[in-house]
Formats: C-alpha cells, sequence, structure tokens
C-alpha cells in the first residue's frame, strides 16, 4: 500500500529560529519536505540554512501567499507518486510521531479526505479541546490529506492568496461527500501576532493582522459565502465582529477597516472569475 507522505512549508520572511524548530520536528517523519520560498528579505539565511538540514527548497520569484506553494506543493504530490501531502505554516511545530498518528486514523473511515492536528497556542496552554471528532473545516497548517480525493476535487485555487484558503477547500471536500477530522494529535501554532484580551466574561482571541491581510480575509470570506451558502451556515456576522475586535483592541485601526471594506467590495469580481475559471465551483450544489 502507497502511504508516502510529502510535507511542505511556505515561507514569508519567517524567525529563523522558529522555521528551524519546524524543520527538525518533521524532516524525519515524511518521506519528502519541500520548503515554497516566497521572496523573504532574509531569504539567504532561510536558503543555508536549508542547505543545511538537507531540505530542497523551491525559490519562488515572488510572494504567491500560502496559495500558489498549496498548489503547487499538491501538484508535485501527484507527479511524483505520493498517497498524502502534510502542509505547515512557517511557524507551526509538529508534535512527536504526529504523522504516524494522523495516518492511523486514515484507517478508520474510508471517505477521510483530511486529518489535522489540534492548534495548540503557545499563548494559551489550554487550548485543546475535546478528542477526535468529525468537523466541517481545520486550518491548512497541520493538515494531512489525502493526495487523490484533493485532485478529484479540483485541487487548491492560486488566486485565494492567503486567508480562507484552508476553509474553502474544507468546504469543497464535504461538498463531494467527504469527510475532514480533527485529531487530538497537539501542533503548536502561531495565529498572527496574536493576543488573548477579556471581554466582558469571555477571553477573545486578538490575531492583530495587517491591512494586507484584513482585504483578502474580506475578500476570501465573501467569495467562500457566496460560493457554498446553499450548503453550509458560514459564520454568520464574521466580518463585523472582526470589526469590533479592530475597534477595540487593534492597532491602525482606519487602515484594517478600509481593507476590510475593499476586500468586501472586490469580492463580486473575483467571485465571477473565480466561476468562469473553476468548472468544480459551479458544480457545488
Amino acid at each position: 500500500m502507497n502511504d508516502k507522505v510529502l510535507a511542505t512549508i511556505t515561507t514569508y520572511n519567517p524567525e529563523l529560529d522558529l522555521l528551524e524548530q519546524n524543520i527538525d520536528a518533521i524532516v524525519n517523519q515524511v518521506d519528502k519536505l519541500l520548503v515554497y520560498e516566497n521572496a523573504s528579505e532574509n531569504r539567504d539565511k532561510i536558503v543555508s540554512l536549508c542547505e543545511a538540514k538537507g531540505v530542497e527548497i523551491i525559490l519562488n520569484d515572488k510572494n504567491y501567499g500560502v496559495a500558489g506553494p498549496l498548489s503547487d506543493g499538491l501538484n508535485y504530490a501527484i507527479e511524483n507518486n505520493y498517497a498524502y501531502i502534510f502542509t505547515l505554516d512557517q511557524d507551526s511545530i509538529a508534535s512527536e510521531d504526529m504523522i504516524k498518528s494522523l495516518l492511523n486514523l486514515f484507517q478508520t473511515d474510508d471517505k477521510l479526505a483530511i486529518v489535522a492536528a489540534q492548534p495548540v497556542m503557545a499563548i494559551q496552554d489550554n487550548m485543546l479541546r475535546g478528542g477526535k471528532r468529525y468537523v466541517k473545516e481545520v486550518i491548512t497548517s497541520g493538515a494531512l490529506a489525502d493526495v487523490a480525493k484533493l485532485k478529484q476535487i479540483g485541487g487548491y485555487m492560486p488566486e485565494m492568496f492567503i486567508d480562507w484558503v484552508d476553509y474553502e477547500i474544507c468546504f469543497r471536500v464535504i461538498a463531494n461527500g467527504y469527510k475532514i477530522m480533527q485529531s487530538t494529535v497537539p501542533l503548536i501554532h502561531k495565529f498572527g501576532d496574536s493576543t488573548i484580551r477579556n471581554f466582558l466574561w469571555k477571553s477573545v482571541m486578538i490575531t492583530n493582522y495587517s491591512p494586507f491581510r484584513c482585504y483578502y480575509i474580506a475578500r476570501n470570506s465573501v467569495f467562500c459565502t457566496r460560493i457554498y451558502k446553499k450548503r453550509f451556515s458560514i459564520k454568520a456576522g464574521y466580518l463585523f465582529r472582526r470589526k469590533i475586535k479592530i475597534l477595540l483592541y487593534e492597532k491602525n485601526k482606519l487602515q484594517k477597516i478600509r481593507a476590510l471594506s475593499k476586500g468586501r467590495k472586490d469580492a463580486d469580481e473575483f467571485y465571477k472569475q473565480m466561476i468562469s475559471k473553476y468548472e468544480f465551483l459551479s458544480q457545488v450544489k
């Protein structure tokens, strides 16, 4: 049985110490590790690190976000006969025997397309929730996916660039009759420049994303809502809640609110472009 695993890490101006920990934690758990480097300012140091670790690095001529490298990584896995692809952000650290544990879960249900680790934030030790369970979406980092199933549903769309790329592929996985499982296997993961703040009686995570990220958060979330609203209950009030968090807790408030507004406005044209390009989107019922 083919159980070859390709792992990918996408980099853009990473913290080198954290990236090194990331590489060290996963490189010996998989058959091959590819680093997709998105024209970082510290590219020379990233190249030197990968060479020292014996890891292959793909040098992109510009920043393609996460969606471009995800698409390229999946194509590489298809062309080179890998059964699974494991995707990591540059600021995540895999736990010991993570891949073995996730692969074992695939044996429990032949409808599984994605099995994901459980993100644990360094700033909040108690983020691990519940036991393994079927879910509607997981983040890209720490997700092990069945290559054949992702190929069958159309793969990643590079045009999404960043944010909601993971949710979109998850929605499409379920729309095609496959399943997603969240495991209890821990993954140390950093959500932006995150902090935890108290609002009334609740703890609220503040991501402090840049205006650049806010644009794609708005554009891609509205796009996903248009595509999948008939099948899934997309998070109601998502952008409104994000605006409130920005106004209450974050810096550069005006720039971020403007970026959200522009992203929302541009979502209509983006929707038209993607519908005309990808036939599988028009087939979502």
